[in-house]
């Protein structure tokens, strides 16, 4: 998977807003939207496999994760896996999509 980065921090929006975090930014975009807050991660990231991925998820302590981008659905499958292996850890999974592509 091409990830831009991996970090902890709180939600800020839906019902989850407050809680702690881990953010999966996955690198890539199809869209150049003129209010983007994350430029940055239309392009270059770090290949990282499943295993790495969730060695630094279980370094950061929330059990809560949302996938983000850039454009997480370009990696689809890629998600395919991920997904399921942050599920069989008790991780709550929120994927945040700029709805571009069919989930």
């Amino acid at each position: 998977m091409k990830i831009s980065e991996i970090f902890t921090g709180i939600q800020g929006e839906s019902s989850y807003a407050g809680l702690p975090c881990t953010f999966i930014r996955f690198s890539g975009c199809n869209l150049r939207c003129a209010y983007c807050d994350t430029q940055y991660a239309y392009s270059d990231g770090t290949e990282m496999p499943v295993d790495e991925i969730m060695g630094r998820v279980r370094l950061s302590g929330p059990n809560l994760v949302e996938i983000t981008g850039g454009e997480p659905l370009l990696q689809e499958a890629e998600l395919h896996v991920l997904v399921p292996a942050l599920l069989d850890e008790g991780c709550h999974v929120l994927i945040e999509t700029n709805g571009s592509k069919s989930i």
